[in-house]
């Protein structure tokens, strides 16, 4: 994705007052020079979401999420920040300019895809779509989810898609959107996709960034892939692509769950069924990617994979990179040779819906299964330890370590200690806690350091009052590393570098406790928040003044030489004399 001029994101960032844009989602209601309400990221009855018009800033003291109107737009709506960027930008009427460099190229291939889901889109309902309606027809795909998912039928012909595209730049285009290829002879190119049901990729920000397509008929082409999904491009790459997350992205929140399917018509079956928490990855197997998307919506998954070995083993294999994530895994486990699609078919919604309810947390059924005959003897409980290790590394919460450590020892008879040095989950070599496991509370700065980052987030231009040299009076630690951040800060925004590239510096967990700050401390007007920089700085040089007294002191009990012993003490009385007139 190219990048957007500063100066466009700066724009964008003013017009985009974070009160109407959360407000839209979240129902606020003033409480002195904030707006409070329910926070839309976790489940509360208590409102500790609080919104602040002076810094543009939004902070859940609930579960410490926060941030600009950008921040949250990405979080909401679970985009990436350039996708925010230009969803904000069209609301707000700034014209982001998508001529030359990736980013033209980036929009040329956006564009080059719509066209093409509009065009499927039309062939499914037009004249040549007979066969594409007759085989949804036939899955039992009812007509609003054709509309729902934007379906679409790319007819048999080899150029019915090519000859949308005239130009040699636009098919240079179309062949790098993977819509249409070269052929071997180097005379000319044809459709990709043919004779298939199309499914558009579409993210949450409504763009499409690829296709995946359904054979009608395999035994016309026996070489011919079943399924057939876009290469990847600048906007496709399937490794995070997950196929119905725009439609489900509200659903997930609502459930409290995304529940993960194989496939495209699995995704299909389950809204049929009123399941609208549901995505799929495209053609691959779940990734640290798409855990990470996903996590961005929800803390509990349900996998539901089909009913053969390779779904068995699919479900396996998604585990690791979802535990990684701090989420927590469900599977539910259909009867041989049921997949979601014929369930429905077969026995109907509420087969389907009692299938996913009635899911089982997937590391007790993978530890169940682990341990069948494990207390044969050592050698039988060594392997099941060796099979579990690579799931309860991943596990984020201590919590939830613990108690699984505690269950693996007692159902194999062994001491606790026994299992965490056999999967060595405290390793030597262990790189330190990430800032998911290690969160810093704002209660943790001393006094000095809190009140510089309220004074500064609110009068950035007072960072002038503070000289870097006062900084070495601070104490080792997050407050001083946050305030000399803010103190370096060369941006003209007003909110001392808060949503400054120069706070994109800070570790993430500092990043955190900036925003608890700035969001806990009272708006300030110019004056008592000159006065509290006064304060601090005041009380900064006399921590330096008393610790360069002491050294002076410590070197005159050692001095021997009259001159050097006359030339500390005259220092010393400077320093004191100085410090007096501190007020």
């Amino acid at each position: 994705m190219g990048r957007i001029p500063d100066h466009i994101v700066e724009e964008v960032r003013d017009r985009a007052d974070i009160v109407s844009t959360v407000g839209r989602y979240v129902t606020l209601k003033k409480a002195g020079a904030r707006y409070l309400g329910l926070c839309p990221f976790h489940s509360e009855k208590t409102p500790s979401f609080s919104v602040h018009p002076e810094k543009q800033i939004f902070y859940c003291f609930g579960c410490a999420v926060g941030g600009d109107v950008f921040a949250f737009r990405m979080r909401h709506e679970g985009l990436e920040f350039p996708d925010a960027v230009r969803s904000l930008a069209r609301e707000v009427g700034v014209e982001i300019p998508e001529t030359g460099g990736d980013t033209g190229r980036v929009m040329q291939i956006y564009r080059a895809n719509d066209a093409a889901a509009d065009y499927f889109r039309r062939a499914l309902r037009g004249r040549e779509g007979h066969a594409g309606r007759d085989y949804l027809d036939a899955r039992g795909v009812p007509r609003e989810l054709w509309e729902r998912f934007g379906l679409g039928f790319a007819p048999a012909g080899w150029d019915g898609l090519l000859s949308k595209f005239e130009g040699r730049a636009s098919l240079e285009v179309a062949e790098r959107a993977g819509l249409i290829a070269a052929r071997q002879s180097g005379d000319g190119h044809y459709d990709r996709f043919r004779n298939r049901v199309m499914f558009p990729i579409i993210e949450p920000a409504g763009r499409v960034i690829g296709f995946g397509g359904r054979v009608l008929d395999q035994t016309a082409d026996p070489r011919s892939p079943k399924y057939l999904n876009s290469p990847e491009t600048p906007v496709y790459k399937k490794g995070r692509a997950l196929f119905g997350l725009a439609p489900a992205v509200d659903a997930i929140r609502a459930a409290g769950r995304a529940i993960v399917v194989e496939g495209y018509f699995d995704v299909l079956a389950l809204h049929a069924a009123g399941l609208r928490e549901v995505v799929a990855p495209c053609g691959t197997a779940l990734t640290p990617d798409h855990a990470r998307r996903l996590r961005r919506y929800t803390r509990e998954v349900v996998l539901l994979f089909d009913a053969d070995e390779a779904g068995g083993r699919a479900a396996e294999r998604s585990l690791p990179a979802l535990l990684a994530e701090g989420l927590r895994v469900r599977a539910a486990f259909l009867s041989a040779g049921e997949d979601p699609d014929t369930l429905l078919q077969e026995r109907g919604p509420e087969a389907l819906r009692a299938a996913v309810n009635g899911a089982v947390v997937l590391l007790d059924h993978l530890l169940d299964e682990k341990l069948v005959g494990a207390s044969a003897g050592a050698w039988a409980k060594s392997d099941a330890v060796e099979a579990l290790t690579p799931l309860l590394r991943e596990l984020v919460d201590p919590i939830e370590r613990a108690d699984y450590l505690r269950t693996l020892a007692k159902r194999l008879d062994l001491p606790v200690r026994a299992l965490e040095a056999a999967i060595r989950l405290e390793r030597p070599d262990e790189a330190p806690p990430t800032s998911r496991e290690r969160h810093i509370s704002a209660e943790e700065l001393d006094i000095v350091s809190r009140t510089l980052i309220g004074a500064l987030t609110a009068r950035g231009e007072l960072r002038a009052r503070i000289e870097p040299t006062l900084l070495r009076a601070l104490p080792d630690g997050p407050g001083r590393e946050i305030v000399e951040v803010l103190v370096a800060d060369d941006s003209e925004r007003g909110l001392g570098g808060l949503v400054s590239p120069a706070a994109e510096r800070l570790r993430p967990e500092l990043r955190d406790v900036l925003l608890e700050v700035a969001a806990s401390a009272e708006p300030a007007d110019a004056a008592a928040a000159e006065l509290a920089v006064r304060e601090c700085v005041d009380r900064l040089w006399r921590r330096l003044w008393d610790r360069e007294a002491r050294a002076l002191t410590e070197r005159l009990e050692t001095a021997t030489d009259p001159d050097e012993i006359e030339a500390l003490l005259v220092e010393k009385q400077r320093l004191l004399e100085e410090r007096r007139t501190i007020h």
